[in-house]
């Protein structure tokens, strides 16, 4: 049986009481509603490294903990995300390489490399157990690391339901349609909401799981992108109260194809358009778009050019040049790639003159405008709140 969603996100919320600290009771008391199923306050503390180089640094990580009373036999593993103020965590959010994770598919560098420093404490305390089913709950960085720890302990030989809230996307497309087979789509409960920056990076090549599902889409604060709606107990867990999996208001896609998005494009694109700067929904609009567009540019399994990016190319280089390619293509894919640019820079308070050519240079400025803003505003997300 899957925990509640209060349950996951006072799991979620409690694994940061022991990143300085190894009493487990200050965890348990943090998790009021899953301290009668599980042995919080006996559970072990994980710790874990994140940061590069000389000043790599060891903090508290998370915990394992086992279930009790009609969930004996269950295990809970946790990992918390990047906690305020420290620069040893930061540097692994930073890390936007692939590298080839647990199942042989590219993953992020730096989320692989979190989940490989606690891999083995966690392995450790599962020897000999055989649990009868793996809960694995995590917030933020935790999500990707909770995402990637998953994956790797998917073949123990029991039911693993992943749990995560305002995670970042942690792998590339193949590894994103493996994993939610893996797992069973039904075994993943990823909630985040429309305002949080976090769960938007990184953009392409990278891919949420359950693979091609919108999840748990739940409103967050206020109709722009915010950095309050990442805050695990002043956001996530205040959404989430009160509701089962199949009642939480999850927010539906409002565009489902590429005709619809381009619609919307042409409209957000105008000057006498919608007003879209700096609104959630409109950047949910623009990456759906930007998703739609690189599809039909080309024929090209997009795993395939994310792995052409870690050959020496950056991400900004491929994707505008794969997006030039689409202006070359067709009047009907150059007006949408025209659109988008147009609609990103509106996004960004600023205007395309209708006079400016689709160049590669001029889409690379364009989404570097973009991917700066995004990784900015999550990046303060994350110093906030996790």
């Amino acid at each position: 049986m899957e925990l509640s969603p209060i349950q996951a996100a006072e799991i979620a919320d409690s694994t940061y009481q022991v990143r300085l600290s190894s009493n487990m009771r200050f965890a348990e008391a943090s998790a009021p509603s899953a301290r009668e199923s599980f042995d919080i306050g006996g559970g072990t503390h994980v710790v874990g490294s994140t940061g590069m180089g000389v000043i790599e640094q060891q903090t508290g990580f998370g915990y394992v903990a086992w279930g009790k009373a009609a969930r004996q036999g269950e295990c809970l593993v946790t990992v918390r995300g990047t906690y305020p103020k420290s620069g040893y965590d930061w540097l692994s959010n930073v890390r936007m390489g692939g590298i080839t994770g647990p199942s042989g598919y590219i993953v992020h560098t730096g989320f692989w490399r979190a989940a490989q420093s606690v891999l083995p404490q966690i392995m450790q305390q599962l020897r000999g157990r055989n649990p009868s089913a793996l809960h694995v709950v995590g917030h933020s960085l935790g999500g990707a690391m909770a995402t990637l720890i998953a994956d790797s302990l998917s073949g123990i030989g029991c039911g693993v339901r992943l749990y995560t809230f305002g995670a970042p996307r942690s792998g590339l497309e193949g590894h994103a349609e493996y994993l939610s087979g893996r797992l069973g789509e039904q075994n993943i409960y990823r909630c985040y909401h429309d305002t949080d920056p976090v769960p938007m990076v990184p953009i392409f090549p990278y891919f949420h799981v359950p693979y091609g599902s919108n999840a748990y889409r739940l409103k967050g604060p206020g109709k722009l992108i915010s950095i309050e709606a990442h805050s695990m107990p002043d956001a996530y867990e205040k959404s989430v109260a009160g509701c089962s999996w199949s009642s939480l208001p999850v927010i539906l896609p409002k565009h489902s194809s590429f005709e619809k998005a381009s619609e919307w494009l042409a409209d957000a694109a105008k000057d006498s358009g919608p007003f879209i700067m700096r609104s959630a929904t409109a950047l949910q609009l623009i990456l759906s778009a930007l998703d739609w567009i690189v599809k039909q540019v080309s024929n090209t399994p997009r795993n395939v050019l994310g792995v052409g990016l870690f050959a020496g190319t950056t991400v900004l280089d491929t994707l505008a040049r794969l997006l030039y390619s689409g202006v070359l293509q067709s009047i009907r894919l150059g007006e949408a790639i025209r659109n988008l640019m147009s609609a990103v820079m509106r996004f960004m308070g600023r205007v395309v003159a209708s006079t400016v050519e689709m160049t590669v240079g001029f889409i690379e400025y364009v989404l570097g405008l973009l991917f700066r803003f995004l990784s900015a505003i999550a990046r303060r997300a994350l110093d906030r709140f996790s």
